[in-house]
């Protein structure tokens, strides 16, 4: 591990290495690559790959956490997903607007995708939480609220959490504040780097 405590364990390196090295867990919780081609020194953000990664991914998540919730990425894509992964449901993330139009579009909201479901799972299917202007090094982190509604609502104390697309550590961070157990994967160090420092 690249950090670890009683309650946080970090890994630098590419998920799709070390996913099969791990058991399962009880939720990832997860943001992959939009394939928007953002820039990345360790991984090419392009659609082609974007769509290589989900094939991927959603089938692990699949058989290997009891739930899984991740972004749809570009709501232009969503028609593939439901051809090829289609979710379980849908939970609309009421962002607001950020008075602009950003890299991946103009909405104010956007589809996350959920296979399966925890036990004594009790959720709505939307919810509010706005982005917050953080300057830590990465270009898009999701704010801490995001994750903190999800967690509360799909885990209970004690549960392990999985982020394989981790960035600068967000998930991580709720998961530790509700006392679940956590666990992230980050292909650029100087992502687990900003995580590292945020866990302790």
């Amino acid at each position: 591990p690249y950090y670890e405590d009683d309650a946080v364990t970090i890994y630098h390196g590419d998920c799709r290495e070390i996913l099969p090295t791990l058991g399962p867990v009880d939720l990832v919780l997860t943001d992959p690559p939009y394939g928007v081609n953002l820039e990345y020194a360790s991984y090419d953000d392009t659609l082609e790959n974007w769509y290589g990664l989900m094939d991927w991914l959603i089938p692990w998540i699949q058989n290997h956490s009891a739930m899984g919730i991740l972004p749809s990425c570009q709501i232009n894509q969503l028609h593939w997903i439901y051809k090829y992964h289609a979710p379980d449901w849908l939970i609309a993330w009421h962002k607001g607007s950020p008075g602009h139009v950003s890299k991946i579009g103009f909405n104010d909201w956007e589809p996350l995708l959920v296979y399966g479901r925890t036990a004594g799972l009790q959720m709505h299917d939307h919810f509010y939480a706005q982005p917050e202007i953080t300057k830590n090094g990465h270009p898009c982190p999701k704010p801490v609220r995001w994750a903190t509604w999800l967690l509360e609502r799909a885990t209970a104390e004690g549960y392990t959490i999985l982020d394989p697309f981790m960035g600068s550590g967000t998930t991580l961070r709720a998961a530790k504040d509700l006392g679940r157990k956590a666990i992230g994967i980050e292909i650029e160090e100087q992502y687990c780097e900003i995580a590292a420092k945020r866990m302790s």
